[in-house]
């Protein structure tokens, strides 16, 4: 039995190949046959590419978000027409899953394009893929109720957390940044959507420090533009209000050892999303074992449900708030705890004999599926 996965290079693409690199590493790990195959995010020549290189593997697990080739999606139409007839089996990781009633905030016609061939890209895996698979049950329950997917076609797996992260110790960290006292982080691809404007509207209740992190020229920004205006919106609001001692704008490229230095150093992750399916923020947060404040959308709620190692703020009013009970020393531990618990269920050893046992199964039918 051999498996291959599917998966955009680091170079292109940095949230999901990181998944897949560390997947893959850990699946190897539990003595399972695996491969990563990888193309250029946004290149569909490049994925095409690869399709004579699959011929020898029984099983292709492609690692799908809707518009990782680029055009809308179009391209994915053919990659999922060709994988069909290669006759092998197709699993398909789903990293975002579009609701039917989601609004795309762009021009008309930009958001017509992307809806309707976002839906039809659900219509093409629900009919070529034998297992999808996605991270958690809210998106389940979308591909069942907006799409007709069957139940048995979907399996929850949680993403695994990174193993060994380069965290140094909180003192060093901060020292190294140049913080002193609490550090607040916001960090990763900053957009609209992302909310961190939420945040910096209330940095005078908040107090110091709020760390604004990013790389506005990094591969994953989808218009620099919009990044760029989105970053001087805030820092607008910091200048207008006075909020300097309070917000340190950090823009500049953020390597894997300072990525990590952020999270050494950080007392809370604030993710005050707007929208949005899911956040890699969040699993480097549990990682990190960072207690995380979060916005009241449905990954989050669903988390929330699951483990206390984040507080919902369910308007802007909310942060200070809960920042402040959450930086309690009795709180804080206590959400320390749940961050180790949910750090331990989802080890990348746990999750890789999940794989294990699915791409077994999925190759032995007459044992009953992985759950």
């Amino acid at each position: 039995m051999k498996v291959k996965m599917i998966s955009p290079t680091r170079e292109s693409e940095k949230a999901i190949s990181a998944v897949s690199l560390n997947l893959v590493n850990g699946i190897k790990r539990e003595r399972f046959p695996i491969d990563i195959l990888t193309y250029s995010a946004g290149s569909p020549f490049s994925f095409f590419r690869l399709i004579k290189k699959l011929k020898i593997y029984d099983t292709i697990h492609i690692q799908h978000e809707y518009n990782l080739l680029g055009y809308y999606g179009l391209p994915f139409f053919f990659v999922f027409s060709f994988l069909s007839l290669l006759n092998k089996k197709i699993i398909t990781s789903m990293h975002t899953v579009l609701p039917k009633k989601e609004r795309i905030k762009e021009s008309s016609i930009k958001s017509f394009l992307r809806k309707n061939f976002y839906v039809l890209q659900n219509w093409f895996i629900k009919k070529t893929s034998d297992l999808v698979i996605v991270n958690e049950d809210f998106l389940k329950k979308i591909l069942i109720e907006d799409y007709n997917f069957e139940h048995e076609k979907i399996t929850v797996i949680p993403q695994p957390l990174i193993e060994k992260p380069l965290l140094i110790s909180k003192f060093k960290a901060k020292k190294e940044l140049g913080i002193t006292g609490k550090m607040f982080l916001i960090i990763g691809n900053l957009t609209e959507d992302v909310g961190a404007d939420i945040i910096i509207r209330k940095a005078g209740k908040i107090g110091k420090t709020i760390i604004f992190a990013t790389n506005p020229r990094g591969v994953n920004v989808r218009s620099r533009t919009k990044t760029q205006n989105y970053i001087n919106f805030n820092k607008e609001i910091v200048r207008k209000n006075k909020f300097e001692k309070f917000v340190r704008f950090d823009l500049k490229e953020i390597p894997n050892d300072l990525w990590w230095k952020y999270f050494s150093a950080a007392d809370i992750i604030l993710q005050a999303y707007r929208g949005g399916i899911r956040s890699g923020i969040f699993s480097d947060a549990m990682a990190a074992e960072v207690p995380v404040i979060a916005s009241n959308i449905p990954f989050f709620r669903e988390m929330a449900k699951k483990y206390r190692s984040l507080k919902i703020a369910k308007k802007g009013e909310d942060y200070p708030i809960l920042i402040k009970e959450a930086i309690k020393p009795k709180e804080y531990q206590r959400m320390k705890k749940e961050c180790k618990r949910y750090k331990k269920e989802n080890s990348l050893s746990i999750i890789s004999q999940k794989y294990k046992k699915i791409y077994f199964n999925l190759n032995n039918p007459t044992i009953p599926p992985a759950k």
